[in-house]
Parts: C-alpha cells; structure tokens; sequence
C-alpha cells in the first residue's frame, strides 16, 4: 500500500508540473535586446532605445544590401526577418522599420532602424522634435541642410512618464476633452517654438513639430525641474529635473539605478576645444534635498558641461556619476565645464552668452588622429535645470532654457 500510494503521489506531481508547463503564459514582451552589423563598417555599437536603433557607419560604406542580425525577447518574431537583405541607401532617413511581435502574439512594436553615415554636428539646432510613440513628450533630433539625420539627444522624459503627473497638469490646464495633444508641455525637457507651429503625423505614425511646410525650428529648449507627485515620493525621487544629453537613458534601470541609467556619450570625429551657447536661468523658489525635505537658503543652480573620453571594449559611455566624482574617470580626456552659472532671469533681455574651453590639462592625454577617425573618442554634452538633480536635490518650478549650442573644434 505505502509503494502505491507513493507511485500515486509521484505520478500526480509530474502530472502537476506537465500541466503547469502546459499553461504557462507565453511572453508578452516584444523588444529588440541586440542589434548587429558588419564590424568592418561599425564606427560604434547600436544604439537601442524603446522605439529606435542607430547605428553609426563609416562614411564610404555600402548601405544599400545590408542584412542587420537581431536578438529579441523571450518567443518574439520580427519582420523584415532578422538577417534579411534590406537597402537602407534608398529608405527614407536611410531607415528600415522592423516590426516585432511577442511570443503569444497579442502585442506589437515598431522600430525604426536607422543607419547614419555622416560625421556629427558641431552646431546643434535640435531641428526636428518629434513625440514619441505614446504622443506624451518630446524627442530631439539633428538634421543636416540636406534632411540627413546626425543624430538623437536624450533626456529623462521617458522616466517622467512613470508619475503620471504631466498628464494631470495637463488635464487641469486644458480640461479633459483637450489634454492629450499637451501633455508634452508639462515634461521636464521641451522645445519652444514660434508661434505657428503644428503636429503633423505621417504615415508611420510619427508626430513631428512643423511651420510653414517644413520641420518647425524650436527658438529654444527649455529645461523645467518638475515634481514627481505620490510616485516619486514612493520611490525617494521627488523631483525630476529637466536634462538633455548626448548618449542613452537605460528606462530599465531608471528606478533602481538612476545615475547609471543616465549615460552619457556619442562617437566623435574631431578633437572639440570650446563648448558655447546662451542660457538664461530662473531658479525654483523651494530647494529640497533627496528626500524632498526643505533646505533653508538654498538656492538652485543649473549645470551644464561637456565630457570628451576614448571608448574601449568595456567603456561605452561614462554615466552620470562622473559630476560628482569631480570628473575623473580613467577613459576621460578633457572637459568643458560651466563653472560660474548664475540666475538671471527669464526675459528676453536675460540671455548670457558662454563659452568654454576644454580643458586637457587635467587628464594629460594627448588625442590619438587614428582613433579620432575611427569614431573611438565619444563627446557627451550634457544640459541640467537642477545641478543635483540625479541625486534629486533641487527646486521644483527651476527654469534653464538654452539655445545655439555650440562646439569648436581644433
């Protein structure tokens, strides 16, 4: 009796188990994790962000039979199949969209794969803003006089969207039935742009920014420092403040590791030696540190700083930690640093000039010409309202705004 009852047990577990295999839910994620190139014509690896993959190639390459390979989530399909021939030459943007569907095929997502052959600006004119994908904030973006793209900024826009409070202040200024087409003003980092200017959505679905016929020129970024509501007090993040940087913001590890999500870097091809531009500055009237308590007298100031660094196998992109490391790092090769920011006001009489020389003198490493032109030295600019605010200190209502930015090269 014992050996059958024991048989019965055994039996009826792995019965259990099969069937817990067998109704399993299959994955819902549809997410591009790897994207790979040929390596002889790779100036740096992809950039993948929730909705986009760049990639940077060398400027005589052959990009009309390229066949991209991808690593995807967990079951997750994609078409064009991954290793597929595609001409980005000849695609608009020299872009190929690739749409990924999840495991149990309930869900979709559409990147836009975009191979960029030309050398990066030195003026930057953020002319192309777009919103992402969920209509909510702004993207930015560089364009030659030609329509080629040069690249994309980054900024925090995309963790705001957690809290949720952009679309309550939206929703309050513009009444339920109208919100939606402005929830993008109420984000941390947004363009402001003359007067006249309208959304227009294509036929990929992408909503742009336009004036007379063509993409709307912003007049200039402004940078707000924003509260965070019940989220960000939950989580020991009660501001966000507004920022634009060159490089990626890692959204997965926004919340656990908010610092190391903000990397920073973009292949560069010459040897940068001034970093200028005009701001203005108002700042917030209640500074709070990390736990959003008040700190009596203290005032908000705004940051703004390039770092230059040579890439390596294991060194990509140097985060945030850098400002508070008094930037050094062992890839790091020199530095444009703003140091005497001041509050001035927000009329139109209120703009500063500033220009910065990069300063090599403090790392003392002399730039390689070949690794310069292979793309193996990185820039990252790098635009904040509240200095502190990656480790969410500052003052909520904290204004930058910032216009022709600027890099000298040597």
């Amino acid at each position: 009796m014992n050996f059958v009852y024991k048989t019965v047990v055994v039996a009826a577990t792995v019965l259990a188990a099969t069937s817990c295999i067998q109704d399993e839910a299959l994955n819902t994620e549809c997410d591009i994790i790897t994207c790979s190139f040929p390596s002889e014509i790779v100036v740096s690896d992809p950039t993948i962000t929730n909705n986009r993959v760049t990639v940077n190639v060398v400027p005589d390459a052959d990009i009309s039979k390229l066949a991209p390979t991808f690593t995807l989530t967990e079951g997750a399909t994609i078409s064009p199949a991954s290793g597929s021939v595609q001409n980005f030459l000849n695609a608009d943007d020299h872009t190929v969209n690739y749409t990924v569907t999840s495991q149990d095929g309930e869900w979709h997502k559409t990147y836009r794969v975009q191979v960029v052959q030309q050398l990066k600006p030195s003026e930057y004119l953020f002319n192309k803003v777009e919103l992402d994908p969920t209509k909510k904030y702004s993207i930015f973006n560089e364009y030659d006089e030609n329509g080629n793209f040069l690249m994309a900024w980054s900024s925090g826009n995309p963790g705001y969207v957690m809290c949720g409070e952009a679309n309550k202040a939206a929703r309050a200024a513009y009444g339920k039935d109208n919100y939606k087409d402005h929830i993008w003003e109420f984000f941390p980092t947004l363009a402001v742009f003359p007067e006249g200017t309208t959304m227009k959505t294509d036929n990929d679905n992408v909503t742009s920014f336009v004036n007379g016929g063509k993409y709307a020129q912003p007049e200039y970024i402004r940078l707000v420092t924003r509260s965070t509501g019940g989220f960000g007090a939950q989580v020991k993040m009660p501001i966000a403040a507004g920022n634009i940087f060159q490089g990626e913001f890692d959204l997965g590890s926004a919340v656990s590791q908010p610092r190391e999500a903000t990397r920073f870097g973009e292949p560069y091809n010459y040897k940068p030696v001034k970093l200028s531009g005009e701001y203005r500055f108002k700042a917030g009237d209640v500074f709070t540190d990390g736990k959003g308590n008040v700190v009596v007298g203290r005032k908000d100031i705004f940051s703004i700083y390039a770092i230059f660094f040579e890439s390596d196998d294991d060194v990509k992109f140097i985060d945030s930690n850098v400002h508070y490391n008094d930037f050094m790092h062992p890839n790091m090769v020199a530095l444009a640093n703003l140091t005497d920011a001041h509050e001035t006001g927000l009329g139109d009489d209120d703009w500063v000039k500033f220009e910065i020389e990069f300063d090599y003198d403090k790392y003392k490493k002399a730039v390689n010409a070949d690794l310069l032109a292979k793309g193996v030295y990185r820039l990252g600019i790098v635009i904040a309202s509240s200095a502190e605010g990656d480790y969410f200190r500052g003052a909520v209502g904290s204004t930058l705004d910032v216009r022709n930015i600027k890099v000298t090269n040597e």
